[in-house]
Formats: structure tokens, sequence, C-alpha cells
């Protein structure tokens, strides 16, 4: 399957599950599977599209790590998942119960960690299509987790496997506006001739 094909069949996942269930999503991840639906639409064609849909990832990722540090409110309070640290460890524990106990504040630890490079890497441009297939693979990662610990519903409550998809397209493509395609472009071998030009005719 193309990573087109798997967004495509991720959205339809999503939209039947939007149509004959009771389940909803928040206006942000609304926003994003939309972004995502017209990337996949246009097959990652066009530099505003794809870059759009990487910087809204990265956010993605981003409020994802400021929520689990209470930058988004405290537990409890409407649009936040977690509130603090100690929640998303209790989390991190729902969705990996076949490893030891001992474990979890590490895994914790991995998750936010990667994420948050992510984010960077994913709003800055960063090596944009390998950030882009690791955000990929953490996605799946996260969504196999959910789908068999706290269920489809949940699961597709949070997009997730739309993301992934999007970020799938990201990873197979180099049109998204990012910063190595903007340091590639400046001219430093041309800079550098005229410094040894001008050093040689001193």
């Amino acid at each position: 399957m193309t990573v087109i094909g798997f967004a495509a069949l991720a959205l339809m996942i999503e939209l039947g599950w939007l149509a004959f269930s009771d389940g909803s999503i928040g206006s942000i991840t609304a926003v994003v599977l939309a972004s995502i639906a017209v990337l996949t639409v246009t097959a990652g064609r066009f530099v505003v599209v794809d870059t759009t849909v990487r910087i809204l990832l990265g956010a993605l990722f981003a409020g994802s790590v400021a929520d689990r540090f209470g930058l988004l409110g405290a537990p409890g309070a409407d649009g936040v998942s977690w509130g603090d640290y100690a929640a998303f460890t209790d989390y991190t524990r729902t969705l990996t119960p076949q490893f030891l106990d001992w474990s979890v504040p590490a895994l914790a630890a991995i998750a936010t960690a990667s994420e948050t490079l992510l984010a960077i890497g994913l709003i800055l441009g960063i090596a944009a299509k390998l950030i882009a297939r690791a955000a990929t693979a953490v996605l799946i990662v996260f969504a196999a987790a959910m789908w068999t610990s706290v269920g489809f519903d949940e699961m597709c409550s949070y997009g997730v496997l739309v993301v992934a998809g999007g970020a799938a397209i990201l990873g197979s493509r180099d049109t998204a506006l990012h910063l190595d395609k903007l340091l590639r472009r400046m001219p430093v071998a041309g800079l550098g001739n005229e410094i040894q030009r001008r050093g040689a005719t001193r």
C-alpha cells in the first residue's frame, strides 16, 4: 500500500467512525485532520499544503508535551488530557500493561523526549523527511497501544491513524518548505569563492 493509500484508508476509517458511532473529536483535531485530507487529495504536490500540515503536526506534538506538564491547564480542565506529568505516567501505564511497572517512568520519559524532538523537527523543518518518517513510526506504535488497551474509540477520538497517514505522506515527499531546503539554497559556495577571490587580489 502506498502512503497516499494508507492516509486515504485512515481517513475513511475515521469518517466511518464519526458517522456510525457516538464519538467526537476536538476542534483542533478537526483542523489537523481536515488539513491532512487536503494533503491526501493533493498527493503532497503543493508546498503550501505540505508546509501547513508539517507545522500543524509539529504543533500537535508540542501541545501534547505541554499538556503533560500542565501548560494547557490543570487535570480535568476542558480540553486537557493529562494536566500534569504524573497523570501522563499513569496513562502510559494504561497503554503498556504488558511491561513491568518499574519500566513505565522510563517509557514515559522516552515518549516525552521523542515527541519534543519531533515537535521541534517538524515545526522548524530540520531533517524534515527523516523526522516525518520517525513521527509516522511513533504514531503507529501509539495507535496500536491505544487500540489494544483503551480501545478503538479513544484512538479515533484523537485521529491517530489519520495523523500517522499525514506524517507518512510528508516522509515520502520533498515539497514542503523547510529549513534543510532553505540552507541548501543559500549561496555558501559562491560566498566562499568570492572571499577567496578578494583575498587573492590583496
